[in-house]
């Protein structure tokens, strides 16, 4: 098993490599050889964040990284994907959010515009939750980069695709049961919660209240908590 890991900035050509070798350059090259302190002979994996996973030997580890890549594969998608629609929180606690969230294992995270919630993020949030969640791919060795959904209204998060099993968090709500699905929407609300109208409507779409834990939790808290529920339900 490699030692290191190494997150590609694009995947190579799908036409393939001349002689299967890659030239790695940038910070992740830096990062490599001043910090991980790789070596030519060595054996690393690659990822491009999109399911490719590389594996390469180092022929030349100087200001770039040059490897030859051995083999490539797809790694699957986690199952179930679990995506969570939460309010946003205030500050740097959306970025604790994108990470921890990344770190779950979570497929997608979408900004959630309820009646009381205080933040609705523009465009410059929504980028830069797309940066913190590729750096966070990289330190979580993520196969798949966690998307970011652009900001959607409570109506439109009723409104799953077709087998996809929705769940609303809810302090009093029963435990999660794992039931086979192949995706999950979980919504989060703000930290004044849904309003009544908002808990009714959900719970008429189909969405099943689901208990977090015994207390009252922060978006961050709870949406990562949710997260990392959801994936062990299924993997007991």
């Amino acid at each position: 098993m490699p030692r290191h890991t190494i997150f590609l900035d694009e995947p190579p050509p799908p036409a393939g490599l001349p002689d299967g070798l890659l030239t790695i350059g940038g910070e992740e090259a830096k990062h490599a050889v001043r910090v991980k302190r790789v070596e030519a002979g060595e054996a690393v994996r690659l990822l491009d964040g999109r399911g490719g996973v590389y594996s390469a030997e180092v022929v030349e580890a100087r200001r770039a990284l040059v490897v030859r890549v051995r083999e490539r594969r797809t790694e699957p998608r986690v199952t179930p994907a679990v995506e969570v629609w939460s309010a946003t929180p205030k500050g740097d606690r959306l970025s604790q959010l994108i990470e921890g969230l990344s770190q779950a294992g979570a497929a997608r995270w979408t900004a959630l515009l309820t009646k009381l919630g205080v933040v609705e993020p523009g465009e410059h949030k929504i980028e830069r939750c797309e940066r913190i969640a590729r750096e966070s791919a990289k330190q979580a060795e993520r196969a798949w980069i966690m998307e970011i959904g652009p900001p959607a209204r409570f109506e439109e998060a009723l409104r799953p695709p077709e087998g996809t099993r929705l769940v609303i968090a809810d302090r009093h709500g029963a435990a999660y049961r794992a039931s086979g699905e192949a995706a999950v929407r979980v919504l989060v609300g703000p930290e004044g919660g849904f309003t009544p109208e908002e808990f009714d409507a959900a719970r008429a779409a189909g969405a099943e209240a689901v208990g977090l834990g015994p207390h009252v939790m922060r978006i961050e808290t709870a949406g990562v908590i949710a997260a990392a529920i959801i994936l062990g339900a299924h993997r007991a």
